[in-house]
């Protein structure tokens, strides 16, 4: 479900852009690409935060985008594909959006409550800077949802098929 620019003051409202990070200059390149586009078409202020290897770490992203504003709104957005164990199980805790004690539901989010503890996938070996650190912001946090097998991503991939064939 998306909200309507309109319901949310830019002064107010930080966007905060989550990815995996990785050791290949790119990755963190192309989200701060990202970013940098969507700052040029909204007024919105816009964070990067990575989940490993990458700086800044998620919670440290946080705290640079509300450093010294008014932001009591903060977006996150998960630039992954689909849901994994990031999404569902690690960026929602060091969010802090699975913690009773966040707020009387102060938070306008998606919940995912996947039990991945007797599952292969949680013994995953990555090594993630944030294992014990969690942010500092209490306001209120809307967690998106990644962004999965939109449209607009069919249209990236027939354009990636065309250019594709194009060179041929």
């Amino acid at each position: 479900m998306s909200e309507g620019k309109s319901n949310f003051n830019s002064n107010n409202t930080g966007i905060l852009l989550m990815s995996h990070g990785s050791r290949l200059p790119l990755s963190s390149e192309t989200i701060n690409k990202l970013a940098e586009m969507y700052r040029q078409e909204t007024n919105f202020k816009v964070g990067v935060g990575y989940m490993e290897i990458h700086e800044p770490n998620i919670p440290d992203a946080l705290d640079i985008l509300v450093k010294d504003t008014e932001i009591d709104t903060v977006i996150a957005v998960p630039v992954f594909l689909a849901h994994g164990m990031h999404t569902t199980r690690d960026i929602p805790k060091i969010l802090r959006l699975n913690e009773e004690n966040n707020g009387e539901d102060s938070h306008n989010h998606n919940h995912h409550s996947h039990n991945h503890e007797n599952n292969e996938e949680s013994s995953h070996s990555h090594h993630h800077h944030h294992e014990l650190e969690k942010i500092n912001f209490d306001g209120k946090i809307i967690y998106t949802e990644p962004l999965g097998a939109d449209p607009l991503v069919l249209e990236i991939i027939k354009n990636r098929v065309n250019n594709a064939l194009n060179q041929q």
